[in-house]
Formats: C-alpha cells, sequence, structure tokens
C-alpha cells in the first residue's frame, strides 16, 4: 500500500494521508508506528501489512486552527494492524509552502498573485511535487505560528513568504523571520538584494530573511509578482543543494561542480 503524507499533527505520530484509488474525497489520517523516522509532508510512505485497523470516522478541524485556509480534513483515525512489517519513507521531490501576507488579500479585498507566481517560477525551477500555499493578515503572532508550524510539525523542504519586507509600520516578515531562524543565510540574502537592484534603485529599501529552521529553508520575497520573480529567479538553482545539505546529504559538494 503506497500513501502520501499531506498534513500532519503535532505529535509527528498523526498523518492525514492522501490514498491512491481511494474512494474518500478528502485526505484520511492513518498512524504509521513504525516509520523510520518522522514523517514530513510530501513523504511517500510505502507499507507492507494485510490489513489497516479503522477505529472512527469523524469530522474535525486540526488542534490549533491554523491550516484550515489550506486543508480540509476529513478523518479517519486508524493504525497499522499489530504485527505488520516494514514502512519505508521516501521523498520524489520537493514539498513547498508558500505565505503571502496582506491585510487586504487575508480580508478578501484583493487577490493574491504574488503568491501562485512563487509557485509558479518553483514549479518551473525544481522538482516540486507537493504544495501548499495560504494568504495571511500582515500580523507577527500569526506569522510565527505558521513558520513554525510548516518548518517544524510539516517538515516542508522549503517556505517562502511574500510581502511584508520594505519599512512601512505594518511590514513585520523580517522581524518574525529573524526570531524563528535557527540559522541566517546572507548569501541568499545577498544575492536577491544584487538582482533586484540591477532593476530599481528602491530595491534598497528591502530587508528580507533567508535562514534555515528545522530541516527547512525560509526565505522572505517582496510582495509584487514582478519583484517575486526577479529576487527568487537569482537564488532559486541554489535552494536544492541547500536542502539537500541541510537534511543530511555528506557527498562532497566540490564534487558536484
Amino acid at each position: 500500500m503506497h500513501l502520501v503524507a499531506n498534513r500532519l499533527s503535532s505529535s509527528n505520530f498523526w498523518a492525514w494521508i492522501a490514498v491512491p484509488g481511494s474512494e474518500a474525497p478528502l485526505p484520511c489520517p492513518v498512524r504509521i508506528e513504525e516509520a523510520p523516522r518522522r514523517l514530513r509532508v510530501g513523504d511517500v510512505c510505502t507499507v507492507r501489512s494485510t490489513q489497516v485497523m479503522v477505529h472512527a470516522v469523524s469530522i474535525c478541524p486540526d488542534a490549533q486552527g491554523m491550516l484550515h485556509q489550506l486543508v480540509a480534513c476529513r478523518i479517519t483515525s486508524g493504525r497499522l494492524a499489530q504485527g505488520a512489517s516494514t514502512v519505508e519513507l521516501t521523498r520524489p521531490g520537493l514539498a513547498v509552502a508558500v505565505v503571502t501576507l496582506s491585510d487586504k488579500g487575508s480580508r478578501g479585498e484583493r487577490e493574491d498573485t504574488s503568491g501562485p507566481a512563487v509557485l509558479e517560477l518553483l514549479q518551473d525551477s525544481l522538482a516540486v511535487t507537493t504544495h501548499a500555499m495560504v494568504v495571511i493578515p500582515d500580523d507577527a503572532p500569526t506569522l510565527k505560528r505558521y513558520l513554525m508550524d510548516l518548518c517544524l510539525v510539516q517538515g516542508f523542504d522549503l517556505v517562502v513568504t511574500s510581502g511584508g519586507t520594505g519599512v512601512a509600520p505594518r511590514d513585520i516578515t523580517p522581524e518574525v523571520t529573524l526570531a524563528a531562524i535557527e540559522r541566517r543565510l546572507p548569501g541568499l540574502e545577498t544575492a536577491m538584494m544584487l538582482a533586484a537592484l540591477q532593476k530599481t534603485p528602491h530595491a534598497a529599501l528591502s530587508r528580507a530573511v533567508a535562514g534555515t529552521l528545522g530541516e527547512s529553508i525560509v526565505l522572505n520575497l517582496p510582495g509584487s509578482p514582478k519583484a517575486v520573480r526577479e529576487n527568487l529567479a537569482a537564488v532559486v538553482s541554489a535552494l536544492p543543494h541547500a536542502i539537500a545539505k541541510l537534511q543530511g546529504d555528506e557527498s562532497d559538494c566540490g564534487s558536484k561542480h
């Protein structure tokens, strides 16, 4: 049986699983108790077992109410039958999340065009197999919750924010990102700045931050679709290598050049 991790709970044991060929209209969670490592969004789980024991079916939002804009969950609680043999985890591609910060967009007063621009460029440039998109207000606690959940619970490989990187009073993205990340990636920031300055002197006002949180890369981008493409294009080719090294790739970096 092949399962695809679609949404994880904070326990890192329960996953909303999309079962290929299932008649269920929405993802269903199965408890994978014998996985060789913690599940992450985008994992493909190969389960060798004679049966799956299903205990109950119910409708329930996620505990924190954080990702209801991303996924509606039909919850089927279950676990592998006792004595099940093996669970193998593979990642066929990258899992990316795009968070657009916009007060008007979050209220439905403005269409989000920057988030789709980010996703389009990433899908054109990288092997993206799983993605999530959300629009939130320019609110520090909300952004912090999303960053922590998307990186440390869901385990997305790349989390990109769009908007809130300037000097306006409600531009809070860099401060929140700096407080959340564990290591900063100034090279990515510099590359984006240099590319943007070739287009406009206003790029010097950007305070965009790049860094790592858990096994995820976090990248701030501006709010306009044009600036999003210009900044992201400057660094997108470096992202797969950065993600691989962050997640434990021990191969010799020099051998790849």
